[in-house]
């Protein structure tokens, strides 16, 4: 399975936005998803950014292709961009189903702790 998300962050406050996981709520994922065919995965990891996030922005640069592993089989590669957010809109698609929360650095890192390939892109962000 091919996935594409974005990273929000606030450079100025260096923190992170993350959402909560759709399949648990107690779990703070990046919000991502498949992509279409007729769009690339900066496209989709926005769209997605936006539907899940409800989140505007714009990617700043790629962190990676990421490896997402169960039991040892490869679940999906996560293409995962790193977006500076310029807007957030309270009324979006998703908004009844997840929460929006603010981590710095090291509150990220632990919230996504069930989550490696997130850690890693967390790692190679610019905050």
């Amino acid at each position: 399975r091919q996935v594409a998300g974005c990273l929000p962050i606030d450079p100025a406050s260096k923190r992170f936005l993350l959402i909560s996981s759709s399949k648990n709520p107690e779990a703070w994922v990046i919000p991502k998803g498949g992509w279409e065919t007729d769009e690339t995965q900066e496209h989709a990891a926005l769209r997605e950014t936006w539907e899940e996030a409800g989140l505007k922005g714009r990617i700043t640069r790629q962190l990676g292709v990421f490896v997402e592993r169960a039991n040892k089989k490869i679940r999906a590669h996560h293409w995962i961009f790193e977006m500076e957010i310029d807007e957030i809109v309270k009324k979006y698609p998703e908004r009844m189903r997840r929460d929006r929360r603010w981590f710095t650095f090291e509150e990220a890192l632990i919230a996504t702790a069930n989550n490696p390939y997130i850690q890693e892109a967390i790692r190679l962000s610019s905050i």
